[in-house]
C-alpha cells in the first residue's frame, strides 16, 4: 500500500513537472504545426515513460539526465528552433526543478530538522517536498515569463505582491496540513487532498494572471489602434477636402487669372500681391494635415497640431520620411506620438508667461534610418531625475517611477535596435532618437 501511494505522488509530481516544461517551453519556441490530437497522445506517452523511469529507479544522480532527456525529447518533437537552443532551454528546466528541490529540502529540514533520508519512507513527507518545489518551480517560470515578455511593467507592483503572497502561504498551508501526519509517520486523505487543492488553486491563480495580462495588452492595443483609426480618419478626411479644394481653385483660375490681370494693368502691384497672398493660403496644405507623404505619421501630426493650437503652443515641424517604412506604423507612432504629447504636457504646466510655449519637430530619413528630434520648452521645476534618468512628474504615476510613454518609447525604439537621447539644454528640453528602418528584431 505504501509503495502503490509512493507511486501515486511521483506520478503527481511528474505530473505538474512536465505541465511547467510545456508552459515554459510555449513561450520560448513555436509550436510545430501538428494536430493538437497527436500532440496531446504523445504528451501522455511522454509522461507514462516517466513516471515509469521515476519509479523504477531511486538513484538521484540517474534522475537527473533522465528528466534531461524527457524535456529534450518534448522539446524536439512538439516545438520548432535550433538544436542546441533546445538543449539549453531544456537543461534550464532541470536546473530550475533541482534547485526548486533544493529549496523545499531547506524548508523542511528547517521545520522538522534533517528527516530527509526518511522522504521515501514517509509518505506525507515526499508529498510537502514535492508541493513546495512545484509551487516554486510555477512561480519562477512565470516570474521568468512575465519579465521575459516585459508584461511586468503592465502590472503595479501592488498586484505582483499579492500574487507572489499566494505561493508563499501555498507553501506555509501545505507544512501546516501535514505537519502532524509527518511528525507521526501516519497517512492523512485529508492532507492529501489538502496538498493536491493548494497545487492546483495555484496552476489556476498563474493561468487567470497571465489570461488579465493578456486582456491588458489586447486592450491597450485595441485603444491604441482604435485612437489611430480615428486620426487616420480625420487625416482622411483633410486629404479628401484638400483634392476638392484644389478642385474648386483650379477650376476658377482663369478667374483669378484675370483678377491678377486687371491689378497689374492698372498698376495695383499692391492688390495684386496681396491676392497671391491669399490664393497661396487657399492652397496651404500643411494647413490642411497633409505634412509628408505618410499617412500615419501625417494624421500623428495633425492631431498634435490641433492639441497645441488649444493650449496657445506654438508648434513647427520639418518632416521628409518616405510614405512607406518596414518600421511598423503602430511603432513609429508610439515613438512620435510619446515623445509629442510629452513635449505638451511640459508646456502646457510653464506658468511663466514671459516663457513661449513652443515645440519644434524635425523628422529626416537617411541611411535607410529615422532620425527624430524633439525640442519644447519646459519649466525646470518640473523636471524630476533619479539615478541620472528623468522620471514621471504626472500626479497618477508612482513616485520616481519612469513614465509609461517614456517606456515605451524606450522598449520599441530598443526593438529596431535604435538609440534614444534626451538632453536637458538651458532653455529647451531636446528628444534625439535614430530608428533603423527595418523590421522589428
Amino acid at each position: 500500500m505504501q509503495n502503490y501511494l509512493t507511486n501515486i505522488v511521483v506520478m503527481m509530481n511528474d505530473i505538474v513537472g512536465l505541465f511547467v516544461a510545456v508552459r515554459f517551453y510555449n513561450h520560448i519556441f513555436t509550436k510545430k504545426n501538428m494536430n493538437e490530437k497527436i500532440r496531446m497522445v504523445g504528451l501522455g506517452g511522454i509522461l507514462l515513460l516517466e513516471i515509469v523511469l521515476n519509479v523504477a529507479i531511486e538513484i538521484s544522480n540517474v534522475l537527473l539526465p533522465i528528466s534531461f532527456g524527457i524535456f529534450f525529447i518534448i522539446a524536439y518533437i512538439f516545438y520548432n528552433g535550433k538544436t542546441h537552443i533546445k538543449m539549453i532551454m531544456s537543461i534550464f528546466i532541470v536546473i530550475f526543478s533541482y534547485l526548486m528541490e533544493l529549496i523545499a529540502a531547506l524548508v523542511i529540514i528547517a521545520t522538522f530538522g534533517n528527516v530527509l533520508q526518511d522522504i521515501r519512507h514517509n509518505l506525507m513527507l515526499l508529498l510537502l517536498g514535492s508541493v513546495i518545489s512545484k509551487i516554486l518551480l510555477i512561480l519562477l517560470v512565470e516570474i521568468i515569463i512575465r519579465f521575459r515578455k516585459r508584461d511586468v511593467s503592465q502590472v503595479s507592483l501592488r498586484s505582483w505582491l499579492l500574487i507572489l503572497s499566494i505561493p508563499i502561504f501555498s507553501v506555509v498551508l501545505s507544512v501546516t496540513s501535514v505537519y502532524e501526519p509527518i511528525l507521526k509517520n501516519e497517512f492523512s486523505v485529508v492532507s492529501v487532498l489538502a496538498c493536491v487543492s493548494i497545487v492546483y488553486i495555484n496552476i489556476i491563480v498563474f493561468y487567470l494572471f497571465d489570461c488579465i495580462v493578456l486582456q491588458i495588452n489586447e486592450n491597450n492595443q485595441f485603444r491604441f489602434r482604435e485612437k489611430q483609426m480615428l486620426m487616420q480618419k480625420n487625416q482622411y478626411e483633410n486629404v479628401i477636402y484638400g483634392y476638392k479644394h484644389v478642385k474648386r481653385v483650379r477650376h476658377d483660375m482663369l478667374n483669378h487669372l484675370l483678377a491678377l490681370d486687371g491689378y497689374l494693368e492698372n498698376q495695383q502691384c499692391h492688390e495684386a500681391l496681396e491676392y497671391i497672398h491669399k490664393l497661396n493660403d487657399e492652397l496651404d496644405f500643411s494647413r490642411r494635415g497633409m505634412v509628408s507623404s505618410n499617412v500615419a505619421i501625417d494624421a500623428l501630426i495633425g492631431n498634435v497640431q490641433l492639441k497645441a493650437a488649444e493650449e496657445g503652443i506654438e508648434f513647427e515641424w520639418e518632416v521628409r520620411v518616405p510614405g512607406k517604412l518596414k518600421i511598423d506604423d503602430m511603432d513609429i507612432c508610439i515613438v512620435l506620438g510619446n515623445i509629442l504629447n510629452n513635449a505638451i504636457e511640459a508646456c502646457r504646466r510653464i506658468d511663466d508667461e514671459q516663457v513661449s510655449k513652443r515645440i519644434t519637430l524635425k523628422m529626416h530619413y537617411k541611411r535607410e534610418c529615422v532620425f527624430i528630434e524633439v525640442e519644447n520648452s519646459y519649466d525646470l521645476n518640473t523636471i524630476k531625475k533619479k539615478n541620472g534618468r528623468f522620471v514621471s512628474s504626472k500626479r497618477y504615476c508612482e513616485k520616481d517611477k519612469i513614465g509609461i510613454g517614456v517606456g515605451n518609447i524606450e522598449r520599441t525604439v530598443e526593438e529596431y535596435g535604435g538609440v534614444y537621447q534626451i538632453d536637458l539644454q538651458e532653455e529647451m528640453f531636446v528628444v534625439k532618437i535614430m530608428i533603423p528602418d527595418v523590421n522589428k528584431r
